[in-house]
């Protein structure tokens, strides 16, 4: 159930949250180049993609609405988790997560307006 699902992902965020350091965050903090980068790309050259492949696709605007807000959409908790297991920057990782995250009240709908031509409100 979805209740279930939240749970194991709360407890897993959190035994992963458990292993960073202020340290951790503080080289991430020194170094903001990747983290600008990951959001650029995130919501420009993914959706800008995204748009190209409907294109060449002949995707109905629907379809081709629905696949530019899905290249919009943040890796989230699943790639921290990725991170941590191939014993990647984790902080690097939750520091692109949280901006991308942030973003998003910004970022979706004007992509939305950029790539697809109207508003999309975000609730």
């Amino acid at each position: 159930t979805t209740t279930c699902f939240t749970g194991i992902l709360a407890l897993l965020m959190l035994s992963m949250g458990i292993t960073l350091t202020v340290e951790d965050f503080r080289r991430v903090f020194r170094r903001l180049g990747p983290v600008g980068v990951q959001f650029a790309m995130c919501y420009a050259l993914i959706p800008a993609l995204a748009a190209g492949i409907a294109m060449a696709s002949g995707l109905g605007p629907e379809m081709s609405a629905g696949l530019i807000l899905i290249g919009a959409v943040n890796g989230g908790q699943a790639s921290n988790l990725c991170t941590f297991i191939a014993r990647g920057n984790v902080a690097l990782s939750v520091m692109m997560t949280t901006a991308t995250t942030l973003g998003a009240i910004v970022m979706t709908p004007l992509v939305a307006k950029i790539f697809i031509g109207t508003a999309v409100p975000v609730n």
